[in-house]
């Protein structure tokens, strides 16, 4: 049985008008934070979906009632703003739009819901009817229950499992980070720091390349020191500030032998306060990264770093994707794509 605006409203102990106001994001007369929260809230809990048909209606779009099949694919970016020039997130858009267009579907919209309000971003699923959605990025458990209340198919790419009752494309993070270590250890190193997220704060997608770099070290006996471990977000200006602060609270002579860093943005951060520093890479301390966007090539030195296949992660989301909307299977289904370590200059073996 569908629920209905008088139904959130009664729970909600607002006015039927209040409701609407919020979940269509009138901006004329706004609700409370308190009261947009409190609805948001029962949205969820009820799982209410609009009826497109009448809105379209109120809207004055006759032409567009019939509910058939739209043949476009939805993409949302839950974790970057900046969706055009993210290095990793737009090659895996890169390879979503050509799979898109070579199926004969049309890519229906592309936003970042980063820092999005529920009201935002519930007008931008609703006005843009698509036949399914590719996520990509970290979310939180509202996001999660909000986006599978709203698209009937959905699929998610990136390097973290979300084990969310819906359907993956994984290049393994953790499996990823061990490899990462695993070379470093090969290489003799055995104070090995990292810097990247390791925070999950409500997060359904658990980071696992800071706990990939956490067992790959116990595994070997290898004692994990938390001075040599900084928390940021995964951008190069955090993987700079990071590499700074473990500077300027060991000093240069007491820093870890190599660092691992969760991305390339952070690990390139991380060589550049490295030589304002005039600390040597790879003399005096190794770097390696995980992603392989294309700047990791050109740094100098190269950066050793784990290849993630971001294009073929997108084409492989729209197969999967397309797969479910045209065939409806219904049991999840997890596309592992292999990783490779690429080594360049970054590195060197100690005695």
């Amino acid at each position: 049985m569908s629920v209905t605006l008088k139904e959130i409203a009664k729970k909600a102990n607002v006015s039927i008008s209040t409701v609407s106001r919020v979940i269509n994001n009138d901006t004329n007369k706004p609700a409370s934070k308190e009261t947009q929260d409190k609805v948001w809230r029962i949205v969820r809990e009820l799982g209410y979906v609009p009826n497109q048909n009448a809105r379209n209606l109120i809207k004055g779009n006759e032409s567009i009632i019939e509910n058939t099949n739209t043949r476009a694919i939805g993409c949302i970016f839950t974790s970057t703003r900046d969706t055009y020039n993210d290095p990793f997130f737009s090659q895996i858009a890169r390879g979503i739009q050509d799979e898109v267009s070579k199926r004969g579907y049309v890519l229906g919209y592309s936003f970042s819901s980063c820092d999005m309000s529920f009201s935002a971003l519930y007008n931008n699923l609703t006005s843009n009817p698509v036949d399914g959605a590719v996520i990509l990025g970290r979310f939180s458990k509202d996001v999660l229950n909000f986006l599978k209340q709203n698209i009937s198919n959905i699929v998610y790419a990136g390097v973290n499992y979300v084990d969310a009752g819906f359907d993956e494309v994984i290049c393994d993070g953790y499996k990823g980070a061990m490899s990462a270590v695993e070379h470093l250890i090969n290489l003799n190193h055995r104070n090995i720091g990292f810097i990247g997220s390791t925070k999950e704060i409500e997060k359904v997608v658990n980071e696992h390349r800071y706990e990939g770099y956490l067992d790959t070290l116990n595994r070997h006996s290898i004692p994990v020191d938390k001075a040599y471990i900084e928390d940021v977000e995964l951008s190069s200006a955090d993987g700079f500030s990071g590499m700074e602060n473990m500077i300027n609270r060991l000093g240069k002579d007491k820093l870890p032998t190599a660092v691992f860093c969760a991305n390339d943005l952070v690990a390139i951060g991380a060589m550049k306060a490295l030589h304002k520093n005039n600390i040597r890479v790879p003399q005096d301390i190794s770097i390696i990264g995980l992603d392989d966007i294309e700047l990791s090539e050109y740094v100098t030195p190269g950066l050793t770093t784990i290849k993630v296949p971001k294009v073929e992660l997108g084409k492989f989301a729209v197969k999967m994707l397309i797969d479910k909307i045209e065939n409806g299977h219904t049991l999840p289904v997890r596309v592992n794509v292999p990783f490779a370590l690429i080594e360049r200059e970054s590195c060197r073996a100690i005695n």
